[in-house]
């Protein structure tokens, strides 16, 4: 678990670094967040397989995720301390940050097994429409790319579950891919945590590397992540990618949100 952790942290944060001002590797996590980060890396999550509700936020029973969430509750409490309220100093709060801690709120609660929190206060940034479970729409939001992204990372989740629409996770989770603006930085993270988690793999066979290896574009790996789910060394292949892709998705936010 450590080494692709650790791959992602460092490499992925030089390489966007060097293409987006907005992300310094310096950045550190607010007090409320830090406890779900280390949980997180304490307790990774499958790849796929979270049955959703589809409820509003309101009707969502939070008893049934860790205590430790129990911290994380509403935007402010994504941003480091300096940046919150009175203690905030000539440091003016954008649009781009709001947005993306709202975005984070909910992805903060996907780390803890919380899809449905996540799906509720990623929708609004995500949708163009107003939703029963997401509320008002948000137009026009400099998060959305992030948004969309974790949209859809939230029904690859849910996997062979049947979701919206009749549709399988997997089916819905190759809708909001599409829907993710082809710029999206998070793409190029995706391509660096791929490149990791092979780097570090022990293959059994040069053939067996080679099956993997060669596929190379989202809509491949993506498939790879659903038709290799009844093989166990191919599902720990898999849980790998997946949590260090999440932790690269974590980074990113909040190398946005706590810029200063």
């Amino acid at each position: 678990k450590q080494w692709y952790q650790r791959r992602v942290r460092e490499h992925y944060l030089i390489q966007i670094n060097l293409r987006s001002s907005h992300c310094s590797p310096m950045v550190r996590f607010s007090e409320a967040v830090a406890p779900v980060v280390t949980y997180f890396r304490e307790h990774p999550l499958p790849h796929q397989g979270s049955p959703m509700l589809y409820e509003p936020l309101s009707g969502l029973d939070k008893r049934r995720l860790p205590d430790v969430i129990e911290s994380v509750q509403e935007r402010s409490d994504v941003f480091c301390e300096e940046l919150r309220g009175e203690r905030r100093v000539n440091t003016v709060i954008t649009k781009e940050q709001e947005h993306t801690a709202d975005v984070m709120l909910g992805f903060v609660h996907m780390l803890v097994g919380g899809v449905d929190e996540a799906h509720d206060l990623v929708l609004p940034y995500s949708w163009p429409c107003d939703t029963k479970w997401g509320g008002p729409a948000v137009l026009d939001s400099p998060a959305l790319p992030t948004a969309t992204y974790i949209h859809a990372l939230i029904h690859r989740m849910e996997g062979y579950h049947v979701g919206e629409q009749g549709m399988l996770g997997w089916q819905n989770a190759r809708f909001w891919y599409k829907e993710t603006p082809s710029n999206c930085v998070l793409f190029e993270g995706f391509r660096t945590v791929v490149e990791g988690v092979r780097e570090g793999w022990k293959w059994k066979s040069e053939e067996e590397r080679e099956a993997v290896c060669g596929k190379d574009t989202w809509t491949d790996t993506l498939g790879l992540f659903a038709e290799e789910r009844k093989s166990p060394r191919m599902v720990k292949y898999c849980d790998a990618v997946h949590n260090a892709e999440l932790e690269m998705v974590l980074e990113h936010c909040n190398a946005v949100i706590n810029k200063v």
